[in-house]
């Protein structure tokens, strides 16, 4: 199989692959390659908090034309993998100097899948883009093609909380990443003091509580699979609420705008965790931290959110002044905005949000204005 995730998050994402007890693991480039059963494959779609997709691969050959191609996927036996009643779909992905369109070949697997159902059965499965019951996946890398079933259908960041469109969520993998990355031991308080639509502070809750982020999720790609067993599904999900473990300490979320507040903690809600996750109105710029927090946040960025003048040089004065005594970690692709804080950086981890690149930037915020100057980069 293999476990699809972000720029950065890849040494993160092993560490999770172990703790599932996943086997032959082996690190790649935004993925991580493994093995595992049935039972695995259902439990990394449910509890990994840094994977994308997981996907189950069928074949790996080599091919440097379109006839060859079209030929090796039409031999495959595809009635025992989907029945004609089934939709499906076909995404590509390609880096080959023999094929260089991936839309391209994604047709010519659909029409290789669909041959082989016409000529067997006379009638054939029906293609959809946008909610298919089988969604197939190919890579292409120069002529070694990789042929998956891609097990965990909508990507996995989706975690089911969200009700509401926010103009600027953070991804969903990518904020548990971030808080992974951290120095968040679970014993300080953690606060998102821009909290927008919550994502940070829900999944620092999910972390803390080790709730499995994807335990409501309602569907999953493997349920429409042939060999899906739903006694095994059950028994992974009852096994996955038995890990979950207490917490007595406050998660806090703070933001400007009342309906942001209020869609915040819907999604809270959402995912049953308004035991441990607070939301307030309040002002970063107004709002004061103790030594026992820290803070992680998502300031605006320029390409999704106007920004003033000095917004940066002020979040700088901001933690300086508020904050000292804590750890805050910011994640932005302000990259030359973020050096107007004025701080001298502990860390700098280059992620990507989309396809703007950010950094992950960490602050020890030491008290007294001489550490402060002490601090090492």
């Amino acid at each position: 199989m293999i476990a699809t995730t972000m720029f950065g998050l890849e040494d993160i994402l092993e560490k999770e692959l172990i703790k599932l007890g996943a086997k032959k693991i082996k690190k790649g480039n935004r993925c991580i390659y493994f093995q595992g059963n049935q039972q695995c494959m259902y439990d990394a779609n449910i509890r990994l908090r840094t994977a994308l997709k997981i996907l189950k691969v069928l074949q790996v050959f080599k091919t440097k034309s379109e006839t060859e191609l079209y030929k090796h996927i039409r031999r495959i036996k595809w009635h025992n993998i989907l029945s004609t009643s089934n939709t499906f779909s076909v995404n590509s992905t390609v880096n080959s100097k023999y094929f260089t369109h991936s839309h391209y070949v994604s047709l010519v697997v659909k029409d290789a899948i669909v041959d082989h159902f016409k000529q067997k059965f006379k009638k054939r499965p029906s293609v959809d883009t946008h909610k298919p019951q089988v969604n197939i996946h190919i890579h292409i890398s120069n002529n070694k093609c990789t042929l998956s079933l891609n097990s965990s259908g909508d990507s996995l960041h989706k975690r089911g909380y969200r009700s509401s469109k926010f103009h600027a969520p953070i991804n969903e993998v990518l904020a548990a990443g971030i808080i992974l990355l951290s120095d968040w031991n679970k014993k300080t308080t953690l606060i998102d003091p821009m909290c927008g639509s919550g994502t940070f502070i829900i999944e620092a809750a999910l972390i803390a509580m080790n709730k499995s982020p994807n335990i409501y999720r309602k569907i999953f790609g493997f349920q429409n699979w042939r060999d899906y067993n739903q006694k095994v599904f059950e028994e992974v999900k009852e096994a996955a609420i038995k890990r979950e473990t207490p917490y007595d300490q406050t998660i806090k979320g703070y933001d400007i705008s009342a309906s942001t507040i209020s869609m915040a903690k819907q999604h809270v809600n959402n995912m049953k965790l308004n035991n441990i996750v607070e939301v307030h109105g309040g002002d970063f710029f107004k709002l004061k931290g103790d030594k026992t927090s820290t803070l992680i946040f998502n300031p605006p960025y320029g390409k999704r959110i106007e920004i003033h003048k000095n917004y940066y040089t002020n979040i700088g004065n901001t933690l300086k002044h508020n904050y000292s005594g804590i750890s805050a970690w910011i994640i932005t692709s302000e990259l030359q905005e973020i050096k107007k804080i004025g701080l001298r950086s502990s860390k700098k981890i280059k992620l990507f949000n989309g396809p703007l690149e950010c950094r992950l930037v960490n602050y020890n915020l030491y008290e007294g204005s001489k550490k402060l100057r002490k601090l090492k980069m």
